[in-house]
């Protein structure tokens, strides 16, 4: 690994672009830039090198998804030191998941350094999640591992909702039928569908606790509303919500 240089002199103008576009994604320069040029090609973009060897971002592709994996992780249990092994794994599979670091790639600007380095740009679904992994794996020879998860951190967790994707994973109905059987209470959802209203609350869903309504929700289908319905009794106080381990 090349120690770290501030200033590096580069011989093309779009070596120099490049260079510069990286120091304000990844918030410090590079010091090999080849790599970055290879993590930025994608299989239809194929290069050759002097030995008539193809110069692709595959094998960095493999690396940098080992390195988000681990990353996450370790994030995950340090930031989470009472939540079990189901959460975290779930979690980090919503972090890495294709959809995620294709978002990723997008909003951290990493796609548009692909796009403008190469000038065909004929890309296949989930290239820029491709484009995301193959940068890590470069960062990993470039700078190491323990700059590498400061980068990810820092740069790229910024754009992760981590509380909206623990939102996402509680299952608020399931939650609250979990409850009536420990308490044996009856409970039960009715839903309508109201027309006039727009599709994003087109449902109306009512919990009943023995033929009393208990809460109500909204949503754009029946199972949103029932938990939207379930959410707001869980957080009116109207049971204990340590009972059922939120």
């Amino acid at each position: 690994m090349i120690p770290f240089v501030k200033s590096i002199a580069v011989n093309y103008s779009d070596d120099k672009q490049l260079y510069k576009s990286l120091k304000k994604v990844l918030g410090r320069y590079p010091n090999d830039i080849d790599l970055y040029k290879i993590a930025l090609t994608l299989r239809s973009n194929v290069v050759y090198d002097k030995n008539k060897k193809n110069r692709t971002n595959e094998r960095l592709e493999y690396l940098g998804d080992a390195i988000i994996g681990s990353i996450v992780a370790e994030y995950l249990f340090t930031q989470f030191p009472n939540k079990q092994e189901g959460f975290l794994t779930k979690m980090r599979a919503k972090i890495v998941s294709r959809k995620s670091l294709n978002s990723l790639s997008q909003q951290s600007g990493l796609m548009k350094l692909q796009t403008q380095h190469r000038t065909h740009n004929k890309q296949a679904k989930g290239a820029a999640g491709n484009i995301f992994e193959a940068v890590h794996g470069a960062m990993l020879l470039d700078f190491g591992y323990a700059t590498t998860r400061k980068i990810f951190i820092k740069q790229f967790l910024k754009f992760v909702d981590i509380n909206k994707l623990i939102e996402e994973e509680v299952d608020y109905k399931s939650k609250i039928l979990e409850w009536g059987q420990k308490n044996k209470t009856k409970l039960v959802f009715e839903c309508y569908e109201e027309s006039g209203i727009p599709s994003a609350n087109r449902f109306r869903a009512i919990l009943f606790e023995n033929n009393v309504i208990l809460g109500e929700g909204y949503g754009a289908s029946k199972k949103e509303a029932e938990q939207a319905a379930s959410k707001q009794v869980i957080f009116s106080g109207k049971i204990d919500i340590n009972v059922i381990g939120i």
